[in-house]
């Protein structure tokens, strides 16, 4: 999910990363600071879509960290983002599905996190069936761990993604439909407004810590642990969000398609089949209308991705209603 800065996936390459010799000096001063440490190497990183800094330094004592950073001259929305990834980071449960923060660093305009590095590698793609068994096993283990809720006090799905579960009654509301529609959609265009405000009640229909934005970017594979990264999208809702966000990237990346995926999660009994059709209404709604809008501030391949995930997703939408 993606539109608020920093979404969409890999095969679509990024956003415009800034290296990390180009951040701030306070901020890297601030890093070798909290680690007492100097900084020896550091390796830019890419993939995702942030248009800040991501790295890997080496400090002089011979440890390593991963660090993020962003100020609002890049993107005005990313410190935002940054600032609630670390509330949340910091709420998370001891777990090795989750990086361990270390610090966060924020002068009002410049937010970087400082985490533990995580040794691992993000999934092959075209995916391969060792990958994508062991990932969909830990997205239910993570589902299990995060059940209930661990952090009470965060949003509702249906509150954490209000801006984007619209998608499709925006769509209805425009006296001129974008140029592009499919003869499907525009058929359809009412009827996939009243099953979107379904899909937004069966977001909020579960008590688990979503992450909002499992992507193949946000996974790392360890040698004995499944890392899932990057959260500042998490809200509390039903676990199906996860799958049907996922789905469609998961296809385009050379996976299974999104039906066949969502059979797979072995949580996926609990899935009640009328709530997760109108969850996929609402995911699909939100890549079609967002991948209609302008680009945004250094984040030059994020509507061509959410436009190729929008197709996916309806596909599978119309196979489930059946409707003509």
């Amino acid at each position: 999910m993606e539109d608020r800065p920093e979404h969409d996936a890999a095969p679509f390459a990024a956003g415009v990363h800034l290296p990390w010799s180009d951040a701030p000096d306070r901020v890297r001063g601030w890093v070798e600071a909290s680690a007492g440490s100097a900084v020896v190497g550091d390796r830019d990183m890419t993939g995702g879509f942030s248009p800040g800094c991501c790295a890997l330094l080496r400090f002089a004592d011979g440890r390593s960290a991963f660090v993020k950073a962003v100020g609002a001259t890049l993107n005005a929305d990313s410190p935002a983002m940054h600032r609630r990834e670390a509330q949340v980071a910091a709420a998370l449960p001891p777990s090795a599905q989750f990086p361990r923060l270390m610090d966060r660093y924020d002068d009002g305009d410049w937010v970087a996190l400082l985490y533990e590095e995580v040794a691992g590698t993000m999934p092959r793609h075209p995916w391969v069936e060792a990958d994508l068994e062991r990932v969909l096993e830990a997205v239910a283990c993570l589902h299990e761990v995060l059940t209930p809720c661990p952090i009470p006090e965060i949003e509702p799905t249906s509150v954490q993604f209000a801006w984007a579960l619209d998608g499709w009654r925006s769509l209805a509301a425009m006296s001129t439909p974008p140029p592009g529609l499919d003869g499907w959609t525009r058929r359809n265009l009412d009827r996939l407004a009243e099953m979107e405000a379904d899909g937004v009640a069966a977001a909020d229909a579960g008590d688990t810590l979503v992450h909002g934005d499992i992507r193949s970017d946000n996974v790392l594979l360890g040698e004995s642990s499944v890392v899932f990264i990057d959260w500042p999208h998490a809200s509390r809702g039903a676990p199906a969000f996860d799958l049907v966000a996922w789905a469609p990237s998961v296809a385009l990346e050379g996976g299974p398609d999104p039906g066949s995926l969502l059979g797979r999660y072995r949580l996926g009994g609990a899935l009640e089949p009328e709530a997760t059709t109108a969850l996929i209404a609402a995911i699909s709604g939100f890549f079609t209308f967002h991948a209609a809008l302008p680009e945004l501030a250094g984040l030059p391949t994020l509507r061509s991705f959410q436009a190729a995930q929008g197709s996916v997703a309806r596909a599978w939408l119309r196979q489930r209603t059946g409707w003509a």
